[in-house]
């Protein structure tokens, strides 16, 4: 899971949850993984960002492995092969 897509995730859907954001993070792999310069991308992508918080999160450079933890819950979302699972099960939904 790459750093830009942590800043955008929130777990505010979980009934009880106000904000959501940012998710904690608990990596139990990293790596460091050159990627291609994307300007459209870019360019699309800095309005959206926090960036406090993705500085904050920068030191963790890349998640493999480990989990987004809510911030007012506890909630775990795995984070397995860089994919975050933010999936819920039917009784944690807020309608």
């Amino acid at each position: 899971m790459r750093l830009l897509t942590h800043n955008m995730l929130t777990s505010k859907c979980v009934k009880g949850v106000m904000q959501g954001y940012p998710l904690g993070i608990q990596a139990t792999k990293v790596q460091v993984m050159e990627s291609d310069f994307n300007k459209d991308f870019v360019t699309r992508v800095i309005p959206k960002l926090d960036y406090s918080t993705l500085w904050n999160a920068a030191k963790t450079i890349e998640v493999v492995e480990g989990d987004l933890i809510c911030p007012e819950t506890g909630r775990k979302f795995p984070i397995t092969s860089g994919i975050p699972n933010m999936l819920l099960n039917e009784d944690e939904v807020r309608y």
